[in-house]
């Protein structure tokens, strides 16, 4: 839920920028659905990608510069911690062809071009690769001198950047708000829910964006994913889709690729169909209350706000991570979320009943 942040209401221009569901690729779809599953990449076994423009496009959402010489030995440096893991803990012996080809070509060898065996090595690696980073840049955030609250700080910058950007090309975001999570809302939340351990508590920096129409909900976590969030940083088990059934958006809109897909059986896509999945929802939340909600790790280019020169020596790469939570709902929802049961009033009340009755147990009753 998001709290008491200042909302800014922006006025409606034509949607310039909004795809329609009727183009969405096979990978907007694939996504997509990771977005509101909340499922893991490691499981994916093909990616999507047609082109080098697409792939460059993917590295540098990544916050790292394919055609720049130092990413490039360090993404060659988790290209071999990779190889190496796979031969000497696994035992997989990568062929030279794959194990020698960069970035660009290990993506599109995992989208299929090139020999099927290519494809599965090259799936391999890039998963390997992808928990090194993640792991190698919080070992640099611990090393450096700079705190949450300024890692927040650019989080919020590089968030509302995009959105600013998405507003001026007219995508019809008609409300946007973002903060930080209420030092008293995480202690209820810990106290609230049995699974929740402070590592766990993601929705430090949140943001809430409304769009127009339900039918713009998916165009924009299209837009948020091309310009913001890496698919593959999406946090698994933290996604709560009760507003958008994808696969009939899909489907009423005449996406070739979409229905083609339904009728073969998913056969080109990682995740199964969206209508076979299981609805997460917030157990505090009212009964009618509908939202898109998920997690993200977002990267974060520490080089360009400090010396790095120290950090260069750690072999650890320019990156560290920030994680951040997104609602995405549509005006007429967003107003339907704000009457009866659903109102975040309520939600509070009931998160609060939640935690007074695990305080009390075992409190005796009175005349016992």
């Amino acid at each position: 839920m998001v709290g008491s942040a200042e909302r800014v209401v922006v006025p409606i221009h034509p949607a310039a920028d909004v795809v329609p569901l009727g183009r969405f690729t096979v990978h907007d779809i694939d996504t997509l659905r990771l977005m509101l599953r909340g499922s893991s990449v490691v499981d994916w076994y093909r990616l999507h990608f047609k082109t080098k423009e697409e792939v460059d496009a993917y590295i540098r959402l990544n916050e790292l510069n394919p055609d720049d010489p130092e990413d490039g030995v360090r993404l060659r440096e988790l290209q071999i911690h990779a190889l190496r893991y796979l031969a000497h803990h696994l035992g997989y012996n990568v062929p030279d062809p794959v194990a020698e080809a960069d970035l660009r070509t290990l993506l599109l060898y995992a989208s299929g071009q090139g020999r099927r065996s290519a494809r599965l090595y090259a799936c391999l690696i890039l998963k390997v690769m992808h928990i090194i980073h993640y792991v190698e840049a919080h070992e640099l955030q611990s090393r450096l001198a700079i705190s949450p609250a300024e890692i927040s700080t650019l989080l919020h910058a590089k968030v509302e950047r995009v959105v600013r950007g998405l507003l001026e090309r007219n995508f019809p975001i008609v409300e946007f708000s973002g903060n930080s999570k209420a030092y008293d809302s995480i202690i209820s939340k810990l106290l609230a829910k049995k699974d929740t351990q402070a590592a766990q508590v993601f929705d430090k920096l949140r943001f809430r964006l409304v769009v127009e129409r339900l039918e713009d909900v998916p165009a924009l976590l299209i837009a948020l994913q091309r310009e913001l969030v890496p698919f593959n940083y999406l946090v698994p088990n933290q996604a709560e889709n009760t507003l958008v059934d994808l696969d009939h958006m899909l489907v009423r809109s005449g996406n070739v690729s979409a229905i083609r897909l339904l009728s073969e059986g998913d056969a080109e896509l990682n995740e199964p169909n969206q209508l076979a999945a299981h609805v997460k929802k917030n157990e505090f939340s009212g009964p009618d209350y509908k939202v898109v909600h998920f997690v993200a790790e977002i990267p974060v280019r520490i080089d360009r706000v400090m010396p790095f020169q120290s950090a260069r020596l750690m072999g650890l790469g320019p990156v560290v991570f920030g994680t951040v939570e997104f609602q995405v709902i549509d005006q007429v929802t967003s107003r339907t979320n704000e009457t009866g049961e659903n109102r975040h009033s309520a939600y509070k009340l009931r998160q609060r009943s939640k935690v007074k009755e695990r305080l009390e147990r075992g409190k005796r009753k009175k005349g016992t």
